[in-house]
Formats: structure tokens, C-alpha cells, sequence
């Protein structure tokens, strides 16, 4: 199926996983100004339901990134809602100050994975508000090597572009039109100044889908998405649950 006729069937599929499995009546997504949540966001448009959308920005969000996220929903069609977690990240960091590690391994990370899950909670709160579907919007690379994370931007009841390569989430939102700026900039969760996915994971996204392909990739970056691949077996898997007592 080319991803023309790709794009319809993920229409469809969405709107089978609202209507039949959730029995709902939209949908809510974050849009960071990032290609993928652009993707979603012209994804749901083609609906023609309610959809929901966030703008979530951090104190270390970018105002290009919120200026980008503005320019999707116009281009989608769609109007939505600014609000800064920064309230409630620095509320949560002051209130867990006397539990946490003093010195914990990456900072970075551990400060950035907070920001991902107030996001998920406002999402969902906004969702159950509206009766609306939380869109996710991670694509294969990113669940094949556990980019995301736990109960943050991997917390949602859909994931339509769980099944494409980043190319051709790039393609498909060529297809889709959303705007160049999008495509142009490099791929970051936002997460903190400078942060890129690419840096972050030490691997290319071209090696990625080369390797999701099923073609031969260098050494070293088999290895490191292998790495990524095995330290996030727990992200893809239901919390492990004991036999009943009644059953040992």
C-alpha cells in the first residue's frame, strides 16, 4: 500500500478504534512542533470529529517550537490551547525536593521525563473532560528502541504511526502538508536546550530504518539500538502480573 492510500486507511482505522473499541466521541493530542504530532494532528482533522488539541510548553520549550506547533494546527485546520507545565513542573520539583536523589543519574532525563508525564495527565484529564481518544505519537524507530517515555508521550490509547519509519512519517507529512519548518528542523523531544534524538540515542534515524528495513547497518549502530532496544523490553510490555495463589 503506498502511503497515499495509506493515509486514508489510518483515517479510517482511527476513527474504527474511537467509534468500536472506545466508544467515544474525538480526539485529544500534544502538539510540540515536532513531524510526528504534525502528522497526528492532520490524521485527526481528516476525521471530521472533535479533536482536542494541546500546546504544553515547558520553561525549556522553545518559542520557534510553540510558533511551529501554531503553524500545524493552521495547516491542519484545527485551533487549540496553549498551557505551560512550567507551574507544575517547578510545583512537583519543590514538593519531591526532599525525597529525591540528591545526585541522580541524568539529570537531564529524569527532569525531562516529568515534563512528558504532566504532560500525559493533562491529555488525559482533557480527554475524559470531552470524551475524546489521547493520541500518542510515536513512530516505529521510537518503539523499537524505547524512545519515549514510561507513562509520559508513550501513555495513549492509539498509536497510528507506531508502524512507520521515520521516512515515512516525513513522507507521509509531505503528503499531508504540513509545513516546511516542520521538516526542516531536526527531530528533539524538547526536553532540555540543545536536547536532539539523534545525540541523545547515538544512532542516525537513516541507520534506524535501514535496520528496520531489515539492511545491514555498521557495527556500532546495530549495537547501540540494540542496546536501546533491550534496556526498554519493560516499556513495551504490561506491568508482570504473580498467579493466583490458587494456581502455584
Amino acid at each position: 500500500m503506498n502511503l497515499t492510500a495509506y493515509i486514508d486507511y489510518l483515517v479510517a482505522w482511527l476513527e474504527d478504534q474511537r467509534r468500536d473499541l472506545y466508544h467515544l466521541d474525538g480526539y485529544t493530542l500534544g502538539v510540540s512542533g515536532g513531524v510526528d504530532s504534525a502528522v497526528c494532528a492532520h490524521l485527526v482533522a481528516r476525521t471530521g470529529r472533535p479533536v482536542h488539541a494541546l500546546m504544553l510548553p515547558a520553561a525549556v520549550s522553545s518559542e520557534a517550537d510553540l510558533q511551529d506547533a501554531e503553524a500545524v494546527l493552521q495547516s491542519a485546520g484545527l485551533t487549540g490551547n496553549i498551557i505551560s507545565i512550567a507551574p507544575l513542573y517547578d510545583l512537583a520539583m519543590q514538593q519531591l525536593a526532599p525525597v529525591l536523589n540528591p545526585e541522580p543519574e541524568r539529570l537531564n532525563v529524569l527532569r525531562g521525563n516529568l515534563m512528558a508525564r504532566l504532560r500525559m495527565v493533562l491529555l488525559y484529564t482533557t480527554a475524559q473532560s470531552h470524551r475524546a481518544v489521547v493520541l500518542g505519537t510515536d513512530n516505529a524507530a521510537e518503539v523499537h528502541t524505547g524512545y519515549f517515555t514510561k507513562y509520559g508521550d508513550g501513555a495513549a490509547d492509539v498509536l497510528p504511526l507506531a508502524a512507520l519509519r521515520k521516512e515515512q512519517v516525513y513522507e507521509m507529512a509531505r503528503l499531508l502538508g504540513v509545513p516546511q519548518a516542520v521538516l526542516n528542523k531536526a527531530p528533539s523531544a524538547g526536553l532540555w536546550a540543545g536536547q536532539t534524538d539523534e545525540d541523545e540515542m547515538g544512532v542516525r534515524y537513516s541507520e534506524l530504518d535501514a535496520f528496520l528495513r531489515g539492511e545491514a547497518v555498521s557495527a556500532q549502530a546495530e549495537k547501540q539500538i540494540a542496546w536501546w532496544h533491550e534496556r526498554s523490553r519493560h516499556k513495551r510490555m504490561l506491568p508482570p502480573v504473580p498467579p493466583a495463589p490458587d494456581k502455584l
